[in-house]
């Protein structure tokens, strides 16, 4: 026996879902565990395992199917003419027309007409990584040719993607179409993360001002605001323009993660504090009071 799992992660003509791969997350469990060959297929724009196009459809016994609607769509029709010598299964499926009955042996439905089930997604292992607030800065023309702002966040955009960082963007502008954005917003989604990566000045104050760690990256080349607001609150996690890479990325996220920075969050915020009262006693004097 040997089996190819499959679902709408292995077409290249349409976009999956999470759920979809969570989805075989679980089949692929149950033929682990039951010591059962199989291979799963998966779309060439995702760049691993094999390609259904590609394998000899007789060195599978079975075809399963799993999670999302089944039907007349394209190409799914393609893929169960294929396999068409395989029993060809569903599982965890949403029938939306009564062609997807044919198109398989055996049909396990999420939900049909008259038939609902929990989708598999809502078991297995939850996953254990960090979560990143990362706060990229446009080109600033302000620093002309020193800006190195677009090489920047395509290095930082790569490594979030070659180590499947989950992380969320913070943008700090003040108006995002067609509403306007507070700071309230910003400062809470900050503190649910576990380390900021911040091209921002303001990303790097707010993630310290929430006792997170930070990996303050400048954009410019030479240095600019990132790394003087850094050197003001002694903040010893910068990379300049040059310096990130990958690997300086990974070396700066271990320092966040272990411990090792607990104490520097601490006194920036200190020596922030110690700034704010300074620029108070200035500006009152400045009153005359």
């Amino acid at each position: 026996m040997r089996v190819l799992v499959a679902g709408w992660f292995s077409f290249d003509e349409v976009i999956a879902t999470v759920g979809d791969e969570l989805g075989a997350d679980a089949v692929v469990g149950w033929l682990t565990e039951l010591g059962i060959d199989h291979d799963v297929a998966w779309a060439p724009y995702l760049h691993r395992g094999v390609h259904w196009r590609d394998v000899d459809p007789a060195d599978y016994t079975h075809l399963v199917f799993t999670t999302g609607p089944v039907g007349d769509l394209p190409p799914l029709p393609e893929l169960t003419s294929a396999f068409a010598g395989a029993q060809r299964w569903a599982v965890n499926v949403s029938v939306v027309d009564d062609l997807a009955r044919t198109m398989f042996d055996a049909v396990l439905e999420r939900d049909a007409p008259g038939v609902t089930r929990p989708d598999l997604a809502i078991e297995g292992p939850a996953p254990e990584a960090p979560v990143l607030a990362v706060a990229f800065a446009p080109v600033q023309g302000e620093y002309g040719d020193r800006s190195r702002a677009d090489r920047v966040r395509g290095v930082i955009e790569e490594w979030l993607a070659a180590r499947a960082l989950p992380w969320f963007p913070i943008d700090t502008d003040l108006f995002d179409k067609p509403h306007p954005r507070r700071p309230a917003q910003v400062e809470a989604l900050l503190r649910r993360s576990d380390a900021v990566v911040s091209m921002r000045l303001h990303g790097l104050v707010l993630g310290l001002k929430h006792d997170r760690p930070v990996i303050a990256c400048d954009p410019v080349e030479g240095g600019a605001k990132v790394t003087a607001q850094a050197r003001a609150l002694e903040w010893p996690l910068v990379l300049s323009a040059g310096e990130v890479t990958s690997e300086a990325l990974d070396a700066a996220l271990a320092r966040c993660l272990d411990g090792e920075l607990a104490g520097a969050v601490t006194r920036a915020r200190k020596r922030g504090a110690a700034g704010n009262d300074s620029a108070r006693r200035w500006f009152t004097r400045q009153l005359g009071r």
